[in-house]
Order: structure tokens, then sequence, then C-alpha cells
């Protein structure tokens, strides 16, 4: 690409989040592949602004919290052809002022997925070796070995939705060979043997198989609660919960009354409400790891994408997770 053809990129995410998105080799390839604008300031502008600083754009780069191609700022913004957002949802983005606009919308998601991933897979390794019940009889004397501790290679893990961080914990147990049953109405037999699991029907009943279950579907009406009382109640004493998605996915007083009752253990980075409340006894119950939504953090992993799917756009490919209309009815 010659020098009078680089694009000009303008990137409007707030000085303290960039530091943490973007490591400085990464930033240095991005203004490689074109005239880049950086956002000055610690604190996120406003649309009006935003607008401004994007007038000539042909790529716009937001984040959490900062505007996005809503219909003011494509209206001032004619030239976008490309927003990236180095962050996961892009729902919100959508609407009527869309349709018929040539622009292309990216999330960074499948970066924040393999991070969810990292994280779910420390949660079941922990679980399945009863680390922290032990750490914490420990504090308390001498503890004997946990008698019910396992490897993961000897557990049934159950995962609900393959969605792209369902796809990543399967990949990272795939080292452990642990068996992998799968609960997705949208995940096809065919997939789900290339994928190496086995696709259930019913999550009840998938439940009673597990000695992990593992949340990773997305918040829509359709799985509001989709954990549920029958859920929970199905899974064996002593399963490890863990839930990395949301918590409107979970019927959280049945949660809590399985937890009250010792059944299960569990490892939650979100809750609903989130935060939880201060008095939620999900911050007291021994046998819960309350995390502050955590597993998917403002890490480098996404600055990297951004500019690998800045990199592919301008080269004439497609980014890694483009979004369209047709998408929103399966992500989140």
């Amino acid at each position: 690409m010659t020098e009078e053809k680089k694009a000009t990129i303008g990137v409007i995410i707030p000085v303290p989040l960039r530091e943490q998105l973007f490591s400085p080799e990464d930033c240095q390839r991005l203004e490689g592949l074109g005239q880049v604008r950086w956002h000055s300031g610690d604190t996120n502008m406003t649309v009006q602004e935003a607008s401004q600083f994007l007038s000539g754009c042909e790529v716009g780069i937001g984040s959490w919290n900062t505007p996005y191609p809503c219909r003011e700022l494509l209206d001032r913004c004619p030239h976008l052809r490309l927003w990236e957002h180095a962050g996961g949802s892009v729902k919100h983005m959508f609407g009527p002022h869309l349709e018929g606009r040539d622009l292309t919308i990216a999330s960074c998601a499948p970066a924040i997925a393999e991070s969810v991933a990292e994280y779910t897979l420390v949660a079941i390794i922990a679980g399945c070796r009863r680390i922290l019940p032990n750490a914490q009889d420990n504090r308390r004397g001498r503890a004997a070995r946990p008698a019910d501790a396992r490897p993961v290679s000897g557990s049934v893990i159950g995962i609900v939705g393959a969605s792209l961080v369902g796809r990543a914990v399967i990949r990272l147990l795939a080292p452990f060979r642990p068996r992998i049953l799968v609960y997705d109405p949208y995940l096809s037999q065919d997939d789900a043997r290339t994928l190496g699991v086995e696709k259930r029907e019913d999550l009840v009943e998938m439940c009673r198989e597990c000695d992990v279950l593992t949340v990773h579907a997305p918040a829509k009406e359709d799985t509001l609660k989709l954990i549920s009382k029958q859920a929970l109640g199905a899974l064996k004493d002593g399963a490890v919960f863990i839930n990395t998605a949301r918590g409107a996915c979970v019927d959280e007083e049945a949660l809590v009354d399985e937890l009250r009752r010792g059944r299960l253990f569990a490892f939650l980075d979100v809750t609903e409400p989130e935060p939880a409340a201060d008095d939620s006894p999900l911050r007291r119950l021994p046998n819960v790891v309350l995390t502050s939504h955590i597993a998917g953090g403002p890490f480098r992993i996404i600055g990297k994408q951004v500019v690998d799917d800045v990199e592919r756009f301008l080269n004439g490919d497609r980014p890694l997770f483009v979004v369209t209309f047709a998408d929103l009815k399966r992500v989140a």
C-alpha cells in the first residue's frame, strides 16, 4: 500500500483503557497501516466529539462505553467503512440507521473468548481437584487429602453453549481428554462430532451426568434462567458449577439453595444483578468463589486482534468476527 493510499484510522478509546488493551508494539503496528488519530484524553468522548474526531476516517475503533456508530455519528462520518469494537457485544450498534450503509462491524469477541476460556480451565482444574476447599481446611489445621478429588481426565464436563467461549474451552480441554457433553440447540450433530463432543438435547438430563457444568450461553430472552432449579437439582452431589456468561442465565435463588445445602461448589464471575448485592449469600458462602467479572477483562490480546482485523480489512480480507443483522438472533 503506498503512502498516499493509506487509510485514516481513528481510535476513540481513552488513554487509560487504551494502555490496557494495546501493547506499544501493537500501537506501532497500527500506525504502520495508516494515518492514526489517537484520542489523547482520559475520559470518553461525547458522540458529538467523536463525530468531529472521526471526520474523514475510514476506520473507527472504539471499546466499552465509548461512542459507537449511531445515526448521528454515521451521518457526520460518511467515510467510515469499518467499525472495530475492542470489546464483546455489538448488538447495541444495530438498528435501521445501518440499513443500506457500506459499513462492516467487527467485534473482538474471539480474543475475549480465549481469555474467558483460560479462566474457565483454571476453575475446572481447581474444582475437580478440590484445591480451594482443601486450602481452606488447611487454614484450620492439618487437612486430609480430599476424598472426592478427581483429575480432569476422569471427569465429565458439561458445557452449556457451543459459543466462541464454549469452543475455546473445548480446545483447551483437549489435552486432558475428559468426556465433554454440550447442550446447545444451534449445534448440529455433525459439528459436535467435529468438535469431539457429545451433543445433548435435554439440559436437565445432561446435568445428571456432569461432574462439572460450565455456562457459556449468551444472555437472550430464550436463555433467561436457562440453568433452572430442575437443572441445578439434577447435578451430582459435589459437582462444580461455573458461570462466566451472564448472571441472568441462571436461576440464582435456586443456585443459592443448592449451595446452602453444600451440594455444589461454584465459581461465579457474573451475577444477577451485577455486582452482587453487598448482603448476597454468594459473598459469604464458603463453597463459592465470587470474582468481579475478571474472566474477560481488558487484556492486550484484544488490541492484538484489533490490529490484525484492521490489517485484514485494509488488505481486502474479512476481519475475524464480523457481525451482521442475520447474526443477532444467536450472538450476545
